[in-house]
């Protein structure tokens, strides 16, 4: 589903990284771990179709990677919160939806419950935490099922508990075709596909 070939990132004009070939299918997860300088940041801005100094190719699906961006079949959850502080959770989640069946509303409620979000409909996003956040655009990716979502830093959002949570989250969107690859600083556990940053190469473990 993701293609990379013969990539290498710039920033200034310095090389960050190089990798020579990424492969990802559909419905796998792979996480890229480094430290904050390794311009792992900017890999999934690039793979987003939002940020272009670099060589090589990236395919989603066979076109390019900028092709998705346009039809928002790429999902970027950035460290930032990209919520409506004043609306509520439940409309918070189904803004990018154009219709909401019946079975679309029990799985957010699901999902919601498994976050341990609380109530839905009434709750203003503000008066939530970063990591209750957090849930919430996790939850709001995971049933768009996108071809892909990009998480910036995913161990910065959730301690270990709620990052198990997070997990069965985005399994949502694996069992229905999506891929995923998240960023973080320390080699994560129980993950299948794992990549590391480091000495300007990026290597597949």
């Amino acid at each position: 589903m993701l293609k990379i070939n013969d990539f290498s990132l710039f920033t200034k004009g310095e090389q960050l990284f190089s990798i020579k070939e990424m492969r990802l299918e559909s419905g796998k997860m792979a996480v890229v771990f480094g430290n904050n300088d390794t311009g792992k940041s900017l890999f999934l801005r690039t793979i987003h179709g939002d940020y272009f100094d670099f060589k090589g190719d990236i395919y989603i699906k066979e076109n390019p990677a900028i092709f998705y961006k346009k039809r928002k079949k790429t999902i970027l959850i950035e460290n930032a919160v990209h919520l409506l502080p004043q609306k509520t959770i439940w409309e918070n989640i189904i803004i990018p939806l154009p219709k909401i069946s019946s079975k679309t509303k029990e799985k957010i409620a699901d999902l919601a419950n498994l976050a341990g979000l609380g109530e839905i409909y009434g709750t203003k996003v503000e008066k939530l935490s970063f990591s209750s956040q957090k849930f919430i655009e996790l939850i709001r990716a995971a049933i768009q099922t996108p071809y892909l979502i990009l998480i910036d830093d995913f161990d910065n959002f959730f301690d270990e508990i709620k990052l198990i949570k997070a997990t069965e989250i985005l399994n949502h969107a694996l069992k229905n075709g999506t891929s995923i690859v998240a960023t973080a600083k320390t080699k994560p556990e129980n993950f299948q596909i794992i990549y590391r940053i480091q000495n300007k190469e990026m290597v597949k473990l």
